[in-house]
């Protein structure tokens, strides 16, 4: 009987927990295919364009933090995968990447669809491992089942990650029958380990923390974890600690500093002294706030502790600052230190929150009379988000335009903010509805929107999946940020300016479709968006390109003043 290895790699993937597959055709991974779907406990998702299929499975990890196997088959195919691979490298997501190949003795021999695979996604992955073809030898089976257990296992410690199984499946492919019960093989598992700072090495941490007058912890993109909200509040309570939050990072308290962009905005040296931590401690992923950036590289704090279990990524040293890293998990750092933490007297807490008081202010007044451009639209938008659901911010201006609005702190956000790349936006919130059953809205720009326009051709397009494409005709993102719109080469080759429009692929895919030109029309469909549950929808809002860059520096003069 042939490749009896895929049919006992689908029995472990299921006994270590794996649920999803998401797998696209092909004639090398059919086998596997077959096997899988004959597995009771593995239910399979075909989406034909692999690219897109692999954000849909990353979308399926971020909302439910288990590990989703992806399956294609071989040659070039394989590399579809690698944005998505990446974004789940760098925003450790667990996913096992399973690409079907040629036994080795045809690689490099003219056989079709046939490449190096071996090692394909070298740098973007946990780990790589190559599978091979048992015969009837125990203990060749007790090694393959070894090997598969260690890659699932790999997905999740130390951190999560995706890991790569190069999978050789030999002719003829359809000679599939019903196989014996394997052997029992043993399956090691991983044990549950708290990781800690040593109590000497805490108690001089705490030491220098309870000395100074000035202390940010800056906290980029995690998941929902209402644990860490309550152990960063605690810290927060103490005049000297400002706990500053990203949109993406999903933490909201009225102590908390949010929408940073906008506070920071207009610094003067004066007001630059009064904010200036002492000592910086960064959480959580990637920070979009350019700004913020740009801020502690100029200050350069005296000490920065860098909080992460990673030890592949193991000194980030992001500000220019990086004194110490700390390689344990947050929640487990915070605990130790809000035990040793005394309150102090200082004003640093209450310089930041006044700042961040008048800026909003002025946010407020500032779009009371802006006219309909994209940060208008955004607004209304945010103000009518569903109660019950998820928010996907698209890279480049959604994730940015995020920053400003503080109607956003607290409400759950995904974003691929790993990497940052426009690619699989739409995706990604695809799979992270197919498993959840609140209303996922994903805000996309139009470039983004039509380079995964794949994303809809799926048959697994969950009905409760918005998504809003702000189409300003173009990447309107080079007419905010300096340099490009001084150059003629912003239209043609820059913006890629366009005129297309998400009509014709809404209803060639089958979703429901609205439009909207100007506030009116915008407030109308935001409402009856949400009454259209039988499918899924796009709703295109047109927005004027020049205006909009020109609003949102006005915005940014206005706050500055």
């Amino acid at each position: 009987m042939n490749n009896l290895h895929l049919a006992l790699l689908g029995e472990i993937m299921v006994k270590k927990g794996i649920q999803h597959v998401v797998v696209s055709p092909g004639s090398r991974n059919a086998p596997a295919i077959i096997r899988f779907n004959r597995i009771q406990g593995l239910r399979l998702y075909s989406i034909v364009d692999e690219r897109s299929a692999a954000f849909y499975a990353l979308g399926m990890a971020l909302e439910t933090g288990e590990t989703v196997a992806l399956l294609c088959t071989s040659g070039s195919a394989g590399l579809n995968y690698a944005p998505a691979i990446a974004e789940a490298y760098y925003q450790q997501l667990p996913l096992l990447v399973i690409t079907a190949d040629r036994p080795e003795e045809w690689i490099d021999q003219g056989d079709g669809q046939t490449i190096r695979q071996t090692h394909m996604f070298a740098n973007i992955i946990r780990k790589s491992f190559q599978l091979f073809e048992f015969s009837d030898n125990p203990d060749e089976i007790a090694f393959f089942a070894r090997l598969v257990a260690e890659a699932i296992d790999r997905t999740q410690y130390p951190v999560s990650g995706p890991v790569h199984l190069n999978v050789p499946v030999r002719e003829p492919l359809y000679d599939i029958n019903t196989h014996p019960p394997f052997q029992k093989v043993s399956l090691p598992a991983i044990a549950q380990t708290v990781n800690q700072i040593s109590p000497e090495t805490m108690a001089t941490l705490a030491n220098r923390w309870n000395d100074s007058l000035a202390k940010l912890i800056l906290v980029g993109q995690l998941p929902v974890n209402n644990n860490l909200s309550k152990q960063l509040r605690r810290l927060a309570a103490d005049g000297s600690v400002v706990v500053m939050v990203e949109s993406t990072s999903n933490l909201k308290d009225e102590d908390f500093v949010g929408c940073i962009d906008t506070v920071i905005e207009g610094l003067n040296p004066e007001t630059e002294a009064a904010l200036c931590p002492e000592i910086l401690v960064t959480l959580g992923g990637a920070i979009v706030s350019k700004r913020i950036k740009t801020l502690l590289r100029k200050i350069n704090p005296a000490h920065h502790w860098h909080v992460s279990p990673d030890v592949e990524g193991f000194h980030v040293d992001t500000f220019r600052s990086l004194s110490l890293t700390l390689p344990v998990d947050s929640p487990g750092f915070l605990d130790q230190l809000a035990g040793l933490s005394l309150l102090t007297k200082s004003t640093f807490a209450a310089n930041w929150k006044q700042r961040m008081k008048e800026r909003l202010q002025k946010h407020s007044i500032f779009l009371k009379s802006a006219p309909f451009s994209d940060i208008k639209a955004y607004e209304l938008i945010f103000n009518q988000l569903p109660e019950n659901g998820i928010l996907f911010l698209g890279n480049s201006t959604p994730v940015r335009y995020g920053q400003l609005f503080n109607e956003l702190n607290g409400y759950p956000i995904q974003s691929n903010r790993g990497t940052s790349g426009i690619d699989g936006c739409v995706s990604t919130a695809a799979g992270t509805a197919m498993l959840c059953d609140q209303t996922v809205t994903v805000i996309t720009g139009d470039i983004s929107f039509f380079y995964d326009s794949n994303a809809l051709w799926n048959k697994a397009l969950p009905a409760n999946l918005k998504i809003i494409m702000i189409n300003n005709g173009g990447g309107n993102i080079f007419r905010v940020i300096p340099g490009p719109d001084q150059f003629e080469e912003l239209g043609p080759y820059i913006e890629t300016a366009h005129q297309l429009t998400g009509e014709d692929l809404a209803r060639g895919f089958g979703l429901n479709y609205l439009k909207a030109n100007d506030e009116p029309e915008l407030n109308q469909a935001l409402k009856q968006m949400h009454h259209y549950d039988n499918r899924a929808i796009l709703l295109e809002i047109v927005t004027p390109n020049k205006l909009s860059a020109q609003v949102l520096k006005d915005y940014f003069k206005f706050i500055a003043s």
